[in-house]
């Protein structure tokens, strides 16, 4: 039997949080303080700099391979393919001639002259280089003949490109990573060199590293709508497409029998902050932390990998402190606004947008007052600006009271495709008892109750009080055994940074919604859970930290 994951665990501890910069910068001609490079990998090495297809602009490329529903997966070494080039700083003032290939030591898992692996030094090198550690394995080689036999460039062992004089970029070298010698459980490094042929010199070098993973399909329906943040200042949003999500039902009414549910990716949807709604001379100004800034400018490395295997990627947007928010603007300044928004989500690729009136700082002086049309004009506005995207909202009811009535005759729910408690309020307006009405024209079925913070973040006094005073605490503490209502749609907060030996631990806010939604009966005789599965690498490698 698998090991199942308790969902209700004890503090962890808090987890360790990355500090960066959160200056502001601006939609039109955004300028990025953090002294990173925006300009692109061209201009940002000064030799050259190899670059990826699938993952650009990056030193390191982790992909996947084995899978069957994999872009790019041939049917017959069921292998990963992706392309290399190299570009240079400036044209060049005559020709020259690399070979790209891994070095023959490290590709035939040489020994050196004091007896230890020449492919086991290169890996400790690229390990303290990136900060990259381990548990358990080490980066596998398969049989005698190291990793030469698993990479093909242009079909062969290496692959020899010019570039002219005059030119910038190589030729697009095509790289085959064949699954037939490598296994699922280990994870594998393969460096791959540029080097000028007539002289010897390294140019730059890549990293990949591959995960094979069995051949695996989506299994069973999943069990509702599921939705994630994510914190561009702490994490780099890839991790989001890593997760799986695992639902079993246990029957123990007569011995043991365990059913599987679901198998398949955990997120639906990814909202992606932050962005802010500020007053600036009197305008609605859509605004951003830098680092949202500089994810959304290299949204096609952060961003377009999710959305390529079927994730709805979505821009947070929040109040900016100005005393300017969703529930306070003029017809004019709503115009303006969602002329923005509709800008960001064009120019980003964006797939929609998540409306979260937390911060605004209502009631500063100059401001106008908050009035009970604006933020309905404000979503009739946005979903008529871009009906083919998606349109969320946080359900605060400081500012949404207003919206469980028709206000200037708008019914948020002909615009709204989901909404959801705000966070740990477990708002419950579909409970036969409530004391709170749904906003207006939401059904049941596209809102939801939960929206939860991983619980071993939370401080002792924080975790009590989930525990005695909400909703979830009945389930918690076994003492309800029907269905909570508004359970379609299940929200988790801000994935946690991953610090080193808590690698895929993020698994309360969805074991919580499983329990609530599916309930063990009384005389606990059946049971039914979630589990959150990672990949080999996503568990051992810090390979999603923020990177810029």
């Amino acid at each position: 039997m698998k090991k199942i994951i308790q969902y209700m665990c004890a503090v962890a501890g808090l987890l360790l949080m990355l500090l960066s910069c959160q200056d502001d910068a601006m939609i039109i001609n955004p300028d990025v303080t953090h002294g990173q490079s925006t300009e692109g990998v061209e201009t940002a090495n000064g030799k050259g700099t190899l670059n990826s297809t699938l993952c650009p602009e990056s030193k390191i490329v982790l992909l996947s391979i084995g899978d069957p529903t994999l872009e790019g997966r041939d049917e017959t070494d069921l292998g990963r393919k992706d392309e290399l080039c190299l570009i240079l700083p400036k044209p060049l003032e005559k020709d020259i001639t690399l070979k790209i290939a891994m070095e023959d030591a490290y590709a035939n898992n040489e020994t050196m002259k004091n007896g230890g692996s020449y492919t086991s030094f290169v890996v400790e090198i690229f390990r303290r280089e990136y900060k990259i550690k381990t548990q358990g394995s080490d980066f596998n080689i398969p049989g005698n003949n190291g990793l030469g036999n698993t990479l093909s460039l242009n079909g062969g062992k290496e692959a020899i490109v010019t570039i002219r004089a005059g030119e910038r970029k190589s030729e697009k070298v095509e790289l085959l990573f064949e699954r037939e010698y490598l296994d699922s459980h280990y994870t594998y490094l393969f460096p791959i060199q540029a080097v000028e042929v007539e002289t010897g010199e390294l140019i730059d070098q890549i990293y990949y590293i591959i995960s094979p993973v069995e051949d695996k399909k989506e299994i069973g329906e999943k069990p509702g709508t599921i939705i994630a943040y994510i914190d561009t200042e702490v994490m780099n949003p890839l991790i989001a497409g890593q997760l799986s999500l695992s639902v079993d039902f246990f029957d123990m009414s007569e011995g043991f029998e365990e059913t599987n549910i679901y198998k398949g990716p955990l997120l639906d949807i990814l909202n992606v902050r932050t962005a802010f709604l500020k007053e600036v001379q009197g305008r609605a100004t859509l605004t951003y932390t830098t680092d949202m800034e500089y994810v959304l400018k290299k949204h096609i490395r952060y961003l377009r990998p999710m959305q390529e295997n079927g994730l709805k990627v979505c821009l947070a947007i929040m109040g900016g402190g100005t005393g300017l928010g969703f529930a306070n603007l003029t017809d004019a300044q709503i115009s303006d606004f969602t002329a923005q928004v509709q800008t960001a989500v064009s120019l980003y690729d964006l797939d929609g947008i998540n409306l979260w009136d937390k911060g605004a700082g209502y009631g500063k002086e100059g401001m106008a007052p908050i009035n009970d049309t604006s933020y309905a004009k404000l979503i009739k506005a946005l979903k008529n600006a871009m009906p083919d995207k998606l349109l969320t909202l946080v359900d605060t009811r400081e500012t949404t009271e207003a919206l469980c009535d028709e206000q200037a005759g708008i019914s948020v729910g002909n615009y709204l495709d989901y909404a959801w408690s705000s966070l740990e309020d477990f708002l419950a307006p579909y409970e036969t008892d409530a004391t709170i009405r749904p906003l207006a024209g939401i059904p049941e079925k596209k809102y939801g109750t939960i929206f939860l913070r991983d619980i071993a973040a939370m401080s002792q006094e924080e975790q009590m009080n989930l525990m005695e005073n909400t909703i979830i605490g009945e389930y918690m503490n076994m003492m309800r055994f029907t269905p909570l209502s508004g359970t379609d749609v299940v929200v988790g907060a801000d994935i946690p940074y991953m610090d080193y030996g808590k690698e895929g631990v993020w698994n309360d806010p969805w074991a919580t919604w499983i329990s609530c939604k599916f309930p063990a009966p009384e005389d606990f005789s059946s049971s039914t859970m979630a589990q959150i599965e990672v990949p080999y690498s996503v568990r051992d490698y810090y390979m999603f930290q923020k990177d810029w």
